[in-house]
């Protein structure tokens, strides 16, 4: 087994300590869902038909709260009502006929931290997933 000289475990103690004490090489994380990277972009999620999410930045929680109609809570730091959501079906589970609608109001919701997400096809709602992003 090799052998570690003690300066090196005191050292690399010394800088984890002081590293934790001061908060250095923490970088402040939004409180997002996680998994996405998009730089430029202050939001974005890849979301099931069903509500679950694939990943995202800056998307604190989905909520599916009727059939196609999903609520995207934003990091407090976004005012949904200052943004200009764009939001697309998936590939994989919206038939060709599919819409999608989006409110930056978040009125359905009942919270204005919200951008609405609605989906369906000309027969009315349907769950369709969908990606979203808030440039």
């Amino acid at each position: 087994m090799p052998r570690v000289k003690k300066t090196t475990v005191a050292i690399a103690v010394t800088l984890t300590a002081c590293a934790g004490a001061l908060g250095a090489f923490v970088v402040p994380a939004l409180a997002d869902l996680g998994g996405a990277s998009g730089p430029g972009v202050r939001a974005a999620a890849i979301v099931n038909a069903d509500g679950s999410v694939v990943r995202s930045k800056g998307v604190t929680a989905v909520r599916k709260i009727a059939i196609g109609q999903y609520c995207i809570r934003l990091d407090s730091d976004i005012n949904a009502a200052n943004t200009v959501p764009v939001a697309t079906s998936q590939w994989t589970s919206a038939p060709w006929d599919s819409s999608i609608f989006v409110r930056y109001d978040g009125n359905p919701c009942g919270d204005s931290r919200d951008v609405f997400v609605g989906t369906g096809t000309a027969s009315g709602a349907r769950d369709t997933g969908f990606h979203v992003i808030v440039p």
